[in-house]
């Protein structure tokens, strides 16, 4: 919280009157936030662990063994994939890193990481549809 608060106040003067209120800009900024935090502290973790950071609705035993059944199929459809494009999927998509980051990391242009990614996905998609 205490971060949000100086990034408003460090920021103020980009705050533009749009018709939203302060308060929607205030609650974006903490959003963004928050979102930052939990991707710093969790790259590199496979799926079960994501699921685990952030339960399902509701904590009954059920509820956990269903949510960790989708998780190891989603995980088994991300095997399907081959290494490169796992690693592509979950680092975008999991682990929080841009296009440009993934792209250097893989040794490839920008433009063949966003088809990389845009297959996985529709790969998956099949995977986890059949």
């Amino acid at each position: 919280m205490q971060d949000t608060y100086v990034k408003v106040w460090t920021r103020a003067e980009r705050y533009r009157v749009t018709g939203h209120s302060p308060m929607t800009w205030l609650i974006t900024i903490a959003r963004n936030t928050a979102i930052d935090r939990l991707r710093a502290q969790r790259r590199g973790g496979d799926v079960t662990e994501y699921h685990d950071i952030h339960p399902a609705a509701g904590s009954n035993p059920e509820t956990k063994i269903l949510v960790l059944a989708e998780a190891g199929r989603i995980s088994a459809c991300l095997d399907e994939l081959g290494a490169e494009r796992r690693r592509a999927v979950t680092g975008a998509y999991l682990d929080g890193l841009s296009y440009a980051e993934l792209a250097e990391s893989a040794g490839v242009p920008l433009n063949t990481m966003r088809t990389w990614l845009r297959r996985g996905l529709m790969a998956l998609k099949d995977c986890v549809t059949r």
